[in-house]
């Protein structure tokens, strides 16, 4: 791992299959030169000091650009498209503006509440031995949440009416996480059919193949 405050592009910091996954696609349908930093969680590489210094919530993703250090993979998903109006990425209008928040926030809450309670349990008790009833309550939950995903994805191609937005890359990172917990994805025929729709898009290719991360059951 070298942190290294890029002196020409914007740099990226992620983790192979997490919730950088979608500013890392976003930089890749913008066609922008950019740096990535990988990092890996699980070897500690965002708890150490170096990375700290950028972020000392000790968290991916991370975008260094030019004059900002921007954490959150929501700000730096609203920054890029912001910075970028030509690509469509977000809606122009207010209500279309809201409505990607919207699909933002709720997703992000998840990541801390349901998703959490199966991926770290450790979080919410330190009893091992409710390590198991925390996760299958988790999963019960995780089931409702995806079902409404599903539903929400049921009247528009992607995401947003307007179209492919910032949100679309986040939507399939969570499809990826249903994966790892070993759910047949395929029960959520809308969102199933908007993960091909997403495999079939050069910039999600590309960020997969980096990444060296699969999506699908």
């Amino acid at each position: 791992m070298n942190i290294i405050k890029p002196k020409k592009y914007p740099t990226l910091y992620y983790c192979p299959g997490h919730l950088s996954f979608a500013p890392h696609v976003v930089l890749n349908e913008l066609g922008k030169p950019f740096e990535l930093a990988r990092l890996s969680i699980k070897a500690g590489d965002t708890q150490r000091e170096s990375f700290r210094k950028l972020n000392p919530k000790g968290k991916v993703p991370v975008l260094i650009t030019e004059n900002e250090i921007l954490t959150e993979s929501s700000a730096i998903l609203l920054y890029l498209a912001l910075s970028h109006p030509e690509s469509g990425l977000l809606p122009p209008t207010p209500v279309g503006a809201a409505r990607a928040i919207e699909w933002l926030n709720w997703l992000s809450c998840m990541l801390t509440g349901v998703i959490a309670l199966n991926f770290h349990p450790s979080r919410f008790t330190d009893e091992v031995e409710s390590f198991n009833g925390i996760k299958a309550r988790g999963r019960l939950e995780v089931i409702k949440v995806f079902e409404q995903i599903n539903h929400r994805l049921a009247e528009n191609q992607w995401a947003l009416k307007e179209g492919y937005s910032i949100v679309d890359p986040v939507v399939l990172i969570y499809f990826r996480w249903g994966t790892l917990l070993e759910l047949d994805m395929n029960q959520f025929s809308h969102w199933a059919a908007h993960t091909q729709r997403m495999l079939q898009r050069p910039a999600v290719q590309k960020a997969l193949a980096t990444e060296e991360i699969v999506i699908g059951n």
